[in-house]
């Protein structure tokens, strides 16, 4: 701890000034050698890494750029649970988050509740740095205790409370970087090959070094992945739905659900990292190739596989479509895009919400509620774009349709409305099978969400088709859990 006696320190802090935006370059220079620093990681996974009372980390937060009405012990409260300012925010601070909570929490979900409650067993405190030439010279969450450096400060709150309004807490265990947090030296991105792009994000080829052990000996190998990067490393917006990602894809391990390598977040940018698959998406694949019935009905059930597995393990995805299902190299369908998953049994969305009406199960379009029923209804459409060849639905009014909307044009939202309200659904061409027709049609094509079966009876279903047995597929996820 710094001494207010130090004439020399007095000298220094009259020519000093606060850091109010946090660089790479500083991150480099200060952080990186701290095994408790996790850079940009957002609550989401921040209730995930904090689970007794005195886990601490020290992490980074964009926060509004404004004059702050006051500096020291506060809690950090502008940083929000969700996509609501998708403005730009620049201001980047440090921050010490700790758990407060006196009894451990065994019913905490792994996804990480962000109800009030479960926010309320961390509190986050601004960390103020003080500078000078852009050298830090001292660290301080009470400005009535300042320290010389980062390891000063932890150890006095090891042995002194951290007292913020009724809370007293000691620092107690620093929880390190887990294996999903991953290091930049295993990591190379391939700027030349973009594999795509989405609202927030540009994806890459890239390598990664994946670990593995031979006779508790630590080796890797380097493997191909694709890395999301964000187009603005400094929106709430984006860095939001990269960590929401993250959070639903960390425990997905299926054959048939892409698999999650890891977040980078030490420093910008920020990557999430998934596995790479050489045929792109189903939709590509079925527009460039040439594509037999059997291998259709085998991309069917796999990905109505990967969908099972999806709902055993609680999660609504709400954005099933062929273009976020992914073809490996062996051609094995792997549901991606996670980006409108929610961890629930329904969801119900706002009403100003932009969403993609074509792909909108009748109670959705009517009450804006999502379920698994919903992913069901949704499933019944990637099949149906599976035999068309990758073709959306909707975008035409077919033979039976047209007494209803226009034809030969387009059809617009309201069109497609009035023909779900209708009942009048999009129909299979000829070369899809009779029984997967008369299934979808009178099974998931219905308005009554109470009628549809779950995905274990269509996955069942179009098992029996292919003559597949899942008893052992279905096994080894359920010992899993």
């Amino acid at each position: 701890m710094i001494s207010f006696r130090d004439d020399e320190y007095l000298q220094k802090i009259e020519k000093s000034k606060s850091v109010e935006r946090i660089t790479n370059e500083m991150i480099e220079n200060n952080l990186l050698r701290y095994p408790f620093f996790h850079g940009f990681v957002l609550q989401e996974l921040q209730l995930m890494l904090l689970k007794t009372n005195g886990d601490y980390i020290m992490r980074l937060s964009h926060q509004p750029e404004k004059k702050a009405k006051s500096i020291g012990a506060k809690k950090a409260s502008a940083e929000k649970t969700g996509p609501v300012d998708q403005s730009t925010l620049t201001r980047v601070i440090l921050v010490l988050s700790v758990n407060i909570t006196q009894k451990p929490d065994n019913t905490r979900s792994f996804y990480g509740d962000l109800d009030e409650v479960k926010q309320k067993e961390n509190m986050d405190m601004h960390v103020c740095i003080e500078e000078i030439n852009g050298k830090w010279i001292s660290f301080f969450v009470e400005r009535r205790t300042k320290f010389a450096s980062i390891d000063d400060l932890i150890t006095y709150y090891g042995r002194n409370p951290i007292c913020y309004q009724a809370t007293r807490v000691f620092l107690k265990r620093p929880i390190p970087l887990q294996d999903w947090e991953l290091r930049k030296d295993g990591l190379e991105v391939i700027k030349t090959k973009k594999l795509g792009e989405g609202a927030y994000g540009e994806v890459y080829l890239g390598k990664w070094a994946q670990p593995f052990s031979v006779d508790q000996k630590e080796f890797h190998k380097w493997c191909d992945v694709a890395v999301k990067m964000l187009k603005k490393d400094d929106s709430r917006a984006a860095l939001f739905e990269i960590m929401h990602e993250a959070r639903l894809q960390l425990q997905l391990r299926h054959k048939n659900v892409l698999a999650f390598r890891g977040v980078f977040l030490l420093k910008k940018p920020i990557m999430l990292v998934s596995e790479f698959c050489e045929n792109g998406s189903l939709k590509d694949y079925l527009q460039k190739n040439k594509v037999g019935v059997d291998d259709k009905l085998r991309f069917c059930l796999g990905s109505s596989c990967g969908l099972e597995y999806i709902h055993f393990k609680g999660l609504i995805h709400r954005d099933l479509a062929t273009r976020n299902i992914l073809v490996s190299l062996d051609k094995t369908p792997k549901i991606a895009d996670f980006g409108l998953a929610k961890h629930a049994s329904t969801y119900k969305m706002r009403r100003n919400t932009k969403i993609p009406v074509r792909y909108l199960a009748p109670e959705t379009l009517s009450s804006f509620v999502y379920s698994t029923k919903t992913d069901v209804y949704t499933f019944g459409l990637v099949i149906w774009e599976i035999f068309a060849n990758g073709q959306e639905p909707y975008i035409k009014a077919q033979p039976h349709q047209e007494s209803s909307v226009p034809k030969n044009v387009p059809l617009k939202g309201k069109d497609i409305q009035l023909l779900i309200k209708k009942e009048l659904f999009v129909r299979f061409n000829p070369e899809t099978p009779a029984a997967l027709q008369q299934y979808v049609t009178t099974k998931l094509f219905v308005t009554d969400e109470k009628k549809r079966p779950n995905i274990t009876e269509v996955t069942t279903f179009l098992a029996d088709m292919l003559k597949v047995d899942l008893t052992k597929m279905r096994f080894s996820y359920k010992v899993q859990q």
